[in-house]
């Protein structure tokens, strides 16, 4: 078997196990007596049975020799170093937008992470980064709080809800 059979396999085991941990665990989620028809369980339902669907058509192609050709890495260069300087910055980033959600709000906690990782990975043109982070931490949280009915803290603004 070749070396990208074995690591497209592992991947078909990884996604199973994410998806059977999802689907063992949803049932656990407490369901409010108000909850709609499509209650807090659907989307776990959903995406742990995507999971597991995707990693058993996945063995099934591998298994049968439809894996997918090994990556030439065109846009890669493998004489490169790993950045661990950049990637450095996204984990603090990563721990500093958990620990502002609560004092600041979400928008402006994942405003920060956005654009501080844009700016790890060299992105430089500081108004299109600030501008376009803001506008999609804004959405984003739009999206969760108004479409879905989420809680996640406004900070400034909370007036809005």
């Amino acid at each position: 078997m070749p070396k990208h059979f074995s690591g497209e396999l592992l991947l078909a085991v990884l996604l199973a196990a994410a998806g059977g941990y999802v689907l063992v665990r949803t049932p656990a989620i407490v369901v409010p007596p108000s909850a709609a028809v499509a209650g807090p369980r659907l989307f776990p339902y959903l995406v742990g049975g995507l999971l597991v669907l995707i990693a058993v058509l996945l063995a099934v192609q591998v298994l049968r020799g439809r894996a997918a050709p090994p990556e030439e890495g065109e846009d890669v260069d493998p004489s490169r170093r790993t950045d661990w300087r950049a990637m450095l910055v996204v984990i603090v980033l990563f721990a500093a937008h958990a620990l502002l959600i609560e004092p600041i709000g979400w928008p402006l906690a994942a405003t920060v992470l956005f654009a501080g990782t844009a700016a790890a990975l060299g992105a430089r043109r500081w108004p299109v980064i600030l501008v376009s982070s803001f506008a999609l931490a804004i959405g984003l949280w739009a999206v969760f709080v108004f479409g879905l009915g989420a809680y996640l803290p406004g900070g400034p603004f909370q007036m809005w809800t």
